[in-house]
């Protein structure tokens, strides 16, 4: 009896320790599941995170031309090129408009036009294309635009810059010209050339002539951050 009994105390030790050792492993695998979710969890949170906070700015310019009339004689859109300026500038007047990085913090609220030979919009432009020929690079520059700013949906914000209300007129084409074709566009934040910045740029090819005029409407699309 003394022996059965010693050996059945064993025994329950044994199941003991194996029932304790099961435990403790059911317990790591379910800390290690817990775990596992958690971190996937915060990688699709970050992720979401990253994706809703992201900002994305298009713009897209349209171009009509009318002739002494008042009937359209062309009509013409595209998207544009945003400059390094551009997206420069937009970080001082957001950030810090005292730091000099942007020539002219002002408003991005004027359209210019030109019709330099062989332009091509790049990311690095500064301003309109010049060429040798004498006729070419900016022609006219418009007066401050008040910016129409709406929040189209929740998932857009609509900044509006047009000149229809005071057109570019084509009264007197340089040199004697009776036609020229408009080659470029640019939104700028000053009337002068010299001390302005150019936001971005647009290559076309617009046909013009005496009597006509041309309206250029500029909009910028910004995306909004999604719940």
């Amino acid at each position: 009896m003394h022996k059965s009994k010693a050996r059945h105390i064993q025994l329950m030790k044994k199941y003991t320790t194996l029932a304790l050792i099961g435990a403790i492993v059911a317990g790591v695998a379910g800390l290690i599941s817990i775990d596992a979710i958690s971190v996937t969890s915060l990688v699709t949170m970050q992720g979401a995170s990253d994706f809703h906070e992201s900002g994305l700015m298009i713009g897209h310019v349209t171009y009509e031309v009318r002739g002494a009339d008042g009937q359209v004689k062309y009509y013409l859109q595209g998207d544009n090129v945003i400059t390094r300026t551009g997206t420069t500038c937009a970080a001082t007047a957001i950030f810090d408009s005292f730091d000099g990085v942007c020539r002219n913090p002002g408003n991005f609220a004027y359209i210019a036009i030109g019709n330099a030979t062989g332009a091509t919009a790049e990311v690095t432009d500064l301003a309109l294309d010049f060429s040798t020929n004498p006729n070419g690079g900016e022609m006219a520059r418009s007066a401050k635009i008040d910016a129409n700013i709406t929040p189209i949906t929740a998932t857009s914000t609509i900044v509006s810059l047009s000149n229809s209300a005071t057109p570019f007129t084509f009264t007197g084409l340089r040199t004697g010209q009776t036609a020229t074709t408009v080659t470029q566009s640019g939104l700028f934040n000053a009337t002068s050339l010299a001390q302005s910045s150019m936001f971005a740029i647009k290559d076309i090819s617009v046909p013009v002539a005496n009597a006509d005029t041309l309206a250029v409407t500029w909009t910028i699309t910004l995306t909004n951050p999604q719940p």
